[in-house]
């Protein structure tokens, strides 16, 4: 089962420790870390401003933008179809280290470039975790992200670590993030506190849903009607 750091610490507190200590004192105790990735990837970015953007002369999908990324302003070309000035963006200044690279300043027919306007999945995002839209262009950012802030993916919480444990048949009742918790904090003898939900399933109102059962096989049988889900593949 995957459980990120972050899902860990909202049960226990895990602020002293790395997340090779978390996978060496997990494993020890026999619940095999098979691997650690990171929810999100770069070096060298910061929050920008898209002040300008044009169309590239030479091209029919290219932009040429300026972006205020809060000590100066950098001429970037930008190849995503939804750029466009006034947007707070994700830039990788020249020198960023990306999962697909490094980013270099150069000339892109004939523009100067000084860094990319990413997209979340060019930092290692997973795509199943991407909407359409993220998928095909680059990420636009809330009003209220602070041009110059060197850390956008903390700033949009995508800086996590996740382990990836390998349950033996036996412990399936771990693949629940509530036991993986408590499994986890008795093995670091930290004290965990799960979310309290009493009267969760007092909310909502009555509906058409008919639920009932004839046999003594089954004398409990509870039916939920979940609203406003749009199916698509």
């Amino acid at each position: 089962m995957k459980i990120s750091r972050k899902w860990l610490s909202q049960y226990m507190d895990i602020r002293d420790l790395t997340i090779e200590q978390l996978q060496e004192k997990i494993t020890a105790a026999g619940f095999e870390v098979e691997a650690v990735e990171k929810q999100s990837q770069g070096t060298n970015l910061v929050i920008g401003y898209v002040k300008e953007c044009k169309d590239h002369p030479d091209s029919d999908h290219l932009h040429c933008t300026k972006v205020d990324i809060g000590n100066e302003v950098l001429d970037i070309v930008c190849g995503a179809p939804n750029v466009k000035a006034g947007q707070k963006v994700i830039v990788a200044k020249p020198g960023a280290q990306l999962p697909g690279g490094i980013i270099k300043s150069g000339m892109i027919r004939g523009q100067a470039s000084q860094g990319m306007i990413c997209a979340l999945f060019e930092l290692g995002v997973d795509p199943k975790l991407l909407t359409e839209e993220q998928l095909s262009g680059i990420e636009i950012l809330d009003e209220q992200a602070p041009v110059g802030n060197e850390d956008p993916l903390g700033y949009l919480g995508l800086d996590d670590e996740i382990l990836d444990i390998g349950l033996t048949p036996n412990r399936s009742d771990c693949l629940a993030a509530f036991s993986m918790g408590l499994e986890a904090g008795a093995i670091l003898n930290r004290k965990v506190t799960l979310p309290v939900f009493d009267g969760a399933s007092d909310i909502g109102g009555p509906t058409n849903l008919k639920i009932n059962s004839t046999t003594s096989r089954c004398p409990y049988f509870l039916g939920k009607v979940i609203g406003n889900i749009t199916i698509k593949e």
